[in-house]
């Protein structure tokens, strides 16, 4: 993996997305990539609209609402954040771990009410992943993981059953509707050396 190479992790809410990225940073350290030549990044991000957006997340309960203002929010923090962090690290051949991307605007947004396809094709100028690994789990266990999470002071907008289950089932369409993308769905309720296996398995066919 010493081209540039970017690698996308998504999911659910509570699928262990975030700890992934930050396990597979470790692996790549591990296999001899220094800390200068991997940039581990997330979205929303701390940029004046990815706060916006959290700060939306946060405030607001129904899951339904906004779905619109949160959209253009998404896309311009997703555009700033391809412009000043993720291109400039890849023309410098790095690696560039990201914790959700256009996967996850894809997605909730088309819960949310939005015409999926338009949603995809807002996306189509965009910088394609070389892999995207989306988490597949149980909304069951990912609420309860969210529920007793220490980390977290309390749920936020998108987190309730419901709204979960259908972003879960949309989740796992994405392989259909981006048949050109390269997309690994994986078992996100295994125990975590077993998920991390599994990744491993999965970068060694890049």
């Amino acid at each position: 993996m010493r081209k540039p190479t970017f690698i996308v992790f998504d999911g659910i809410d509570g699928s262990g997305k975030s700890w992934a990225a930050a396990a597979t940073k470790q692996y790549l350290l591990s296999t001899g990539l220094k800390e200068n030549d991997i940039l581990l990044t997330a979205e929303p991000t701390k940029g004046q609209y990815g706060r916006k957006a959290r700060q939306m997340l946060q405030s607001q309960n129904d899951p339904s609402s906004n779905a619109n203002e949160l959209l253009d929010l998404y896309l311009k923090d997703r555009e700033e954040h391809l412009e000043k962090e993720i291109l400039p690290c890849l023309n410098q051949g790095k690696v560039v771990l990201c914790d959700r991307y256009k996967y996850s605007t894809i997605v909730y947004q088309s819960v949310q009410g939005l015409p999926i396809q338009h949603l995809i094709e807002l996306h189509s100028n965009m910088k394609v992943p070389d892999l995207a690994i989306i988490f597949d789990l149980d909304v069951n266990i990912a609420m309860h993981r969210i529920n007793n999470s220490p980390a977290r002071k309390g749920t936020e907008k998108f987190e309730k059953k419901e709204f979960l289950q259908k972003a879960r089932e949309t989740f796992l369409l994405l392989e259909t509707l981006l048949p050109n993308e390269n997309i690994k769905i994986i078992d996100a309720s295994a125990p975590k050396n077993s998920v991390m296996e599994e990744i491993k398995k999965i970068l060694k066919t890049l």
